[in-house]
């Protein structure tokens, strides 16, 4: 690494008069998790291998913040919902095996759920799923699980409307020209296609593209 490249370390070894070794490297200090995944986490996930079998994709430990986005527009206001979101995961995402798109989550709950702490989070995850629209499943963790139970718990879900219906959000000083997009709330963007069979053909879509695919045709 050369001079140049030293950063904060290269200015600090000048204060002390102390010439940078042009050889030197960083050495990153990274390796592996072997608890990636807890005991009980691991078995949970066989469990759900077998309820589940190729008709689902399964995906664990997930972000928040990579399943939902903050659709308020007020700068403050977005960045303090997506500050709550940013260091929270979810336990398990179940997505469709074709799109990969999230159609229910499932948090398994030991004992330090019970705390004070781990409820206040518990309970601002339970409304950030309701608020999205997404089903959210809390399994009770245990040393074995019942099969037929835990797929009846995960039907009932599924066959239900996972998406809940998105009523239109009106938005003030928006021109009734310009559609608002129903998901956000938000006046949607004029855009033209580039390519494909219906190259040129416009269309109305949601501002917060791709994280809203909400569109309007003309």
């Amino acid at each position: 690494m050369s001079n140049n490249n030293l950063g904060c370390l290269g200015f600090v070894l000048r204060i002390f008069g102390i010439k940078p070794n042009e050889n030197y490297e960083v050495i990153y200090p990274y390796s592996i998790r072997d608890d990636f995944l807890s005991p009980a986490e691991r078995s949970f996930y066989m469990v759900l291998k077998q309820v589940l079998r190729d008709k689902y994709a399964i995906f664990v430990k997930v972000a928040l913040k990579d399943i939902f986005f903050v659709k308020e527009k007020d700068f403050r206001e977005r960045t303090l919902f997506n500050n709550k979101i940013n260091l929270k995961h979810i336990d398990f995402l179940i997505c469709s095996s074709d799109r990969i798109k999230p159609v229910m989550a499932i948090e398994l709950d030991d004992a330090s759920h019970n705390r004070e702490d781990r409820q206040k989070r518990d309970y601002f995850i339970n409304k950030a799923f309701e608020a999205a629209g997404l089903k959210l499943l809390r399994v009770e963790n245990r040393k074995t699980y019942i099969l037929g139970d835990i797929k009846e718990k995960i039907e009932v879900l599924l066959e239900a409307n996972v998406v809940a219906p998105i009523q239109p959000v009106p938005e003030k000083n928006i021109s009734v020209d310009i559609p608002v997009c129903p998901k956000c709330g938000i006046a949607m963007v004029l855009r033209t296609l580039q390519k494909g069979d219906n190259q040129g053909k416009s269309f109305y879509g949601c501002a917060n593209f791709p994280k809203c695919r909400s569109i309007k045709e003309i």
